[in-house]
């Protein structure tokens, strides 16, 4: 059976239904010879939509969607300029975009204006020339694969030899850049290799080092989990070699679109409704992650104490349940009330008993009335001193014991 997965570099989003792409992405004529495309953000097949809304989700997508159409602006210039601040993310996107900027015919510079991993750091390696800071980071890792269906050994195979080759395929691009050899760049993927800007200098991923300008701004964090470089944030949970020397913060600016020839800047949209400030929960997070994690936390922690409540209270019913089990004829009764589709307490499985037995004697007694009438018993009048009884006394002792008497015989009993 054939399967479709996609291959990552980078943590992998959910899966999710394809919707018109938001741009996160400038190309622009800046003269007649110069061009410059902005890259900031996540590169994706396609942009994530909310599973519930079907609202695309908040954030930073670098799409093929559009963007290949947008690099006609560019075609034709001398010089490109490409900013890049991505964490990576679809490995084949990646390459589509990295062989659309190898295919132009000017000189294509890559600048490096934060981070360039994992699947970006494909892209920055479409340049010419790369230009990076002293703090800016690479880094390369190997290729992951999401499943999203059930496999068989065949699939399995098939799918190992698949990321083999998408693998070999990045080193290869990986080597055209730096010379290091596909085995060593394959090593250093494996690894998951971080580089600081001059690091990337000295193993041939950059070409310029940028020492006279500022420097990305760059934090993580406080459960290091989201970097932010220059006001983007990228979801770095699932990486092992993160540098230790990135600085961590209370909180961080959001991260906007990035807007031609600047670096993103925090400019929170802000709704007003009945003199108040509304902020949606996406820029409450990129402004305040620590609370906003705090919050989440406490809402895990009362689920978590809730669940535990709940579990000792069920153990209780059913320990209470078991403590009169013995006692109760019909089992059933207490095999519905422990697990049946209308479980309850102990105290409302012995009202339940006590239905079922006034349910039962009277219908014996309806049962017993209708096989006396039925037998002709009442037309058969009593022999002259034949031993029946002679005051009121003893008919009714006489009655009773006839009932008993009924009754044992209908449970298999002894008559007397």
């Amino acid at each position: 059976m054939s399967k479709d997965h996609t291959f990552y570099m980078g943590p992998a989003p959910a899966a999710v239904p394809a919707v018109t792409a938001t741009k996160f992405w400038n190309v622009a004529s800046i003269s007649e010879d110069e061009g410059e495309i902005t890259l900031y953000g996540d590169v994706m097949s396609q942009q994530p939509v909310d599973w519930w809304s079907g609202e695309p989700e908040p954030g930073l997508y670098i799409t093929p969607e559009g963007f290949m159409e947008d690099l006609a602006a560019v075609k034709d210039k001398a010089r490109i300029t490409v900013k890049l601040n991505s964490c990576g993310g679809d490995l084949y996107t990646g390459i589509a975009i990295h062989n659309a900027l190898k295919a132009l015919s000017g000189d294509v510079n890559v600048i490096v204006e934060g981070i360039a991993a994992s699947a970006a750091s494909v892209i920055m390696c479409a340049g010419n020339t790369v230009t990076v800071y002293p703090g800016s980071l690479i880094m390369i890792h190997g290729v992951s694969v999401m499943l999203w269906d059930s496999l068989n050994i065949q699939d399995m195979k098939q799918l190992i030899k698949g990321m083999d080759a998408s693998e070999r395929a990045v080193a290869e691009i990986y080597d055209e850049k730096t010379g290091l050899g596909v085995d060593s760049l394959r090593s250093m993927m494996t690894k998951e290799t971080w580089m600081t800007g001059r690091e990337a200098l000295d193993k041939g991923f950059a070409d310029t080092l940028k020492e006279d300008e500022k420097e990305p701004d760059m934090s993580m964090s406080s459960d290091r989990k989201i970097l932010y470089v220059n006001g983007v944030s990228h979801n770095i949970e699932g990486l092992h070699n993160v540098p230790g020397s990135i600085p961590t913060r209370r909180s961080a600016s959001p991260a906007q679109r990035p807007a031609l020839n600047k670096w993103p800047i925090n400019k929170a949209k802000t709704n007003t409704e009945g003199g108040k400030n509304h902020m949606t929960l996406e820029e409450l997070r990129a402004q305040e992650p620590d609370l906003v994690n705090q919050i989440e936390q406490e809402v895990r922690n009362e689920a978590q104490t809730r669940t535990t409540d709940a579990v000792i209270a069920e153990r209780q019913r059913l320990a209470d349940i078991d403590s009169i089990a013995a006692s109760i004829p019909d089992q059933q009764l207490v095999h519905d009330a422990k697990y049946g589709d209308k479980p309850c307490t102990a105290q409302e499985l012995c009202f339940r008993v006590m239905q079922q037995s006034a349910a039962s004697g009277k219908q014996f007694l309806e049962n017993y009335m209708a096989d006396g009438a039925a037998s002709g018993a009442a037309k058969v009048g009593a022999a002259p001193n034949g031993g029946a009884p002679t005051t009121k006394e003893e008919q009714d002792a006489a009655d009773i014991q006839a009932v008993v008497n009924a009754y044992n015989a209908s449970k298999g009993g002894t008559q007397k």
